[in-house]
């Protein structure tokens, strides 16, 4: 079962605000990249090692449902195809898996695996998300695209805080051949991969990218996501 709110369980300081989502909503009415001009496939990323939850994170169940499938059926209510990218064998049969080429590369291996099969699938490109973002929804999929524009990749900042997120990003298939030479050079960092590219950047609130890395983290998402639907 998933846990509720218990007494010690603290919420995002702007929790309240991720139902409206005022900006994110402003950002898709300017004129951005349209996803009718540019065919991504959507990719959730699992392969990570979950040291610090201590167990397979991606089959973890969160308000019913493992992070990996909430994270695809989020993809699924913005792109046509979405696939799960993960070196382990797939806990579920109902979303296409495609495995790590390179295991123990962390999940910029993930983000070729995906550019890879997206070239196969003659897609424009990826927009992968981590399976342990589990609050970010399809309107915040959407902003992310619409800033894409003439860029290879885009990615959110989270506002109030340092640090973008590659691992919820568009990337277009030219970003391929960056990708394998940096893995090819064991440079592994999806962070200096975005900026070598010249990938933007759009602020989002902070508080839809609570990274679920911890059981305690977990039951903070359960909590946002209760007090949401409350």
């Amino acid at each position: 079962m998933d846990p509720g709110r218990g007494p010690g369980v603290a919420l995002p300081a702007d929790a309240r605000r991720l139902r409206p989502q005022r900006r994110v909503q402003r950002v898709l009415r300017r004129g951005a990249c349209s996803l009718k001009e540019i065919d991504l496939l959507g990719a959730v990323l699992a392969g990570g090692e979950s040291r610090r939850y201590g167990s397979d994170k991606a089959g973890e169940h969160l308000a019913g449902k493992p992070l990996a499938v909430r994270a695809a059926e989020t993809l699924a209510r913005v792109f046509k195809q979405v696939v799960i990218v993960s070196s382990r064998e797939p806990t579920t049969t109902e979303w296409l898996h495609v495995p790590d080429a390179r295991e123990g590369c962390g999940p910029l291996a993930g983000i070729e695996a995906a550019l890879l099969r997206a070239r196969e699938l003659r897609r424009d490109g990826v927009f992968v998300l981590a399976c342990d973002l589990p609050l970010v929804d399809d309107a915040t999929v959407r902003a992310v695209v619409g800033s894409l524009k003439s860029r290879l990749t885009a990615a959110p900042v989270r506002e109030g805080a340092p640090g973008m997120e590659p691992l919820c990003a568009a990337y277009r298939l030219e970003c391929l051949p960056f990708v394998s030479r940096a893995l090819d050079r064991g440079e592994l960092a999806a962070h200096a991969l975005f900026e070598s590219v010249g990938g933007v950047t759009i602020r989002l609130p902070m508080g839809l990218f609570l990274n679920v890395n911890t059981p305690e983290d977990h039951e903070r998402a359960a909590a946002v996501l209760k007090d949401g639907a409350g």
